[in-house]
Formats: structure tokens, C-alpha cells, sequence
């Protein structure tokens, strides 16, 4: 694609310049098919949607995100579909109660969340869609965001979620 794909797994908004006009990804000889879901899997971790998927965002989202314009391409190199998007939430939030979370260290440093609890005053004012301070290549939505996605018809496909622990605030 020829961007520096770090910036978008850390949250780093992408300037004028570093974005293709005409970026493309190609579908994987490994898996077999033609149908695209709306949540596209990839082997980088970014959030690569359908349209649908970024205009249910795009609604009620009120924090900062980059969204990327991205051409699908098909096994046989030819176009599978202009209408995806690379959504980039911009920075980090902190948002985690990191004594009552399951986090493994390496030297100080945080290597992977096991069990995500938020902390209950801190989630109050974060965006519908972000990144976790300590986790920045996992993306939490807001209850809004999949409400946005629900009235979509049909049904969106290949979304998985998880509930994190909002423990009452104290």
C-alpha cells in the first residue's frame, strides 16, 4: 500500500501526502472467496470497514478519526469494491482501571491486557470510538456505535464484540 503503516496502528493521523489517492489491498490467495464482510480481517490489525460500517460511525462518533479511502482488489487482481475505508481513531485514551485489569509487563512496559475492566469515571468522557492507552492496536466502540450498526440492513457481517467490565463508579 506503501504507507507507513505504524501511524495507523499507533493512532497517528496520517499528513497530506502519506495516504495514497489510489490505495488498494489484495485479497488473500489463503482464503478463498469473493464475498468482502463488512468488517474486513487483516494480518496488520487495522479497522478496515464498509462503507455502511464507517457511515454508522461517522453519525455519532464525537472523537478524532482518520477515515481512508481503500479499493478491495479480488484473487484475479481485478476490483472487488471502491466503497472501503480504513478508519483510523486518532491517539489514545486512558480509560482503563489498571488495578482492577489483567495486564502482563515486561519491564515496565505493558505487553498485552488480559482481562479489560474501565474505569467508570474516566469512560464518561470518551469518544465512541477509540484506542486504549495501554492496548492501542484494539479498538473499543460505544454502546451508540453498535446501536448505529444494528439498525443496518442487512446485518453487517464478520463484527465480533466483547462487553468490558464497567464496574459502578465509586
Amino acid at each position: 500500500m506503501g504507507v507507513k503503516s505504524w501511524k495507523l496502528g499507533d493512532g497517528v493521523e496520517l499528513q497530506a501526502g502519506e495516504y495514497p489517492q489510489d490505495a488498494k489491498i489484495f485479497m488473500s490467495d489463503e482464503e478463498p472467496g469473493i464475498e468482502i464482510p463488512d468488517l474486513v480481517p487483516n494480518t496488520v490489525r487495522l479497522l478496515i470497514v464498509s462503507k455502511r460500517l464507517k457511515d454508522g460511525m461517522e453519525e455519532v462518533n464525537r472523537g478524532p478519526v482518520q477515515y481512508l479511502p481503500l479499493s478491495i482488489y479480488n484473487h484475479k487482481k481485478r476490483l472487488a469494491s471502491d466503497d472501503y475505508f480504513i478508519v483510523n481513531p486518532l491517539g489514545t485514551v486512558d480509560v482503563l482501571d489498571t488495578s482492577a485489569s489483567e495486564i502482563k509487563y515486561h519491564e515496565g512496559k505493558v505487553v498485552r491486557v488480559i482481562k479489560h475492566v474501565l474505569d467508570a469515571k474516566k469512560i464518561v468522557q470518551a469518544p465512541d470510538l477509540f484506542r486504549l492507552k495501554e492496548e492501542p492496536d484494539s479498538y473499543v466502540v460505544s454502546e451508540r456505535v453498535l446501536d448505529a450498526w444494528r439498525k443496518i440492513a442487512p446485518k453487517p457481517t464478520n463484527i465480533t464484540f466483547f462487553v468490558l467490565d464497567v464496574p459502578p463508579a465509586t
